[in-house]
């Protein structure tokens, strides 16, 4: 799976948790490909657009795997050891047409059971935001926090789990870019004990540049207080480096423009 220019692996996250995290049409199909498909596919195979609707192939068993075959096929179709001038081709082209046949029949089957789990995960999602915002809230001065700041909000959410972030920097990184919507950030040492996040942002215009610094400088108070090691200095600076030295340009010193 692609995320921002990098790939992703989601092996080991069920259909209905990505699903419910995506903005997808109600009225969409599930078509089961098999549980086969598994050992060299994630849970979600593909999402296709067919006849104008949305279709989610998923490597699972639908009802017509977890049937015995011989309700369907006669048990030695495809054999021509008992049956004279067998005519193989035609043979499987009839039971390639009859299993699509059955397939589309248990369709609308697998489709109903797959929409349960997915609804059951949006109820999941709903419990485990509102869990966490009373957990918050039960050990945070709301007062002392910016909540119309976008930034600081989103990263709320992860203070349950600070025991487990706090000075993981490859993981904070990618958190960062996420909530920053940046593809970039890197780590720069100024001096002993004293690290420097470069957040590379391209094209601001000096207005959306001072709006994101102001943002920044709150969230990122914050961001030190509750994921960075307490014995390091840390700041940040946006930064375009692609930026060309044209005077006609908007040029604002410190982010594309150096002296």
């Amino acid at each position: 799976m692609k995320h921002l220019n990098e790939y992703m692996s989601t092996e080991t996250i069920k259909a209905e948790t990505l699903l419910s995290l995506c903005n997808i049409e109600e009225n969409f199909n599930v078509r089961m490909a098999g549980i086969f498909s598994r050992n060299y596919s994630e849970d979600i195979i593909n999402i296709d657009n067919e006849d104008d609707k949305t279709t989610v192939v998923l490597s699972r068993d639908g009802l017509f795997h977890l049937l015995p075959e011989g309700l369907f096929f006669e048990e030695r179709m495809l054999q021509n050891s008992e049956k004279c001038n067998f005519d193989f081709k035609s043979t499987y082209t009839e039971f390639k047409k009859r299993k699509k046949e059955i397939e589309t029949f248990f369709q609308p089957f697998d489709t109903t059971y797959f929409k349960l789990n997915l609804e059951l995960e949006y109820k999941l999602n709903n419990f485990t935001k509102i869990g966490n915002d009373i957990f918050i809230d039960s050990f945070l001065d709301i007062s002392e926090i910016d909540t119309n700041n976008k930034y600081i909000a989103a990263l709320k959410t992860l203070l349950p789990f600070t025991c487990q972030l706090r000075g993981n920097i490859v993981l904070l990184i990618d958190i960062l870019k996420n909530i920053l919507s940046v593809e970039k950030i890197d780590i720069k040492e100024i001096a002993l004990f004293y690290t420097r996040f470069i957040i590379h942002k391209e094209n601001l215009s000096k207005e959306e540049y001072i709006a994101m610094d102001n943002d920044l400088r709150q969230f990122f108070d914050f961001f030190c207080q509750w994921f960075l090691p307490v014995e390091r200095k840390y700041d940040y600076r946006i930064k375009d480096y692609k930026q060309p030295f044209v005077l006609k340009d908007s040029l604002i010193l410190d982010y594309n423009t150096h002296l």
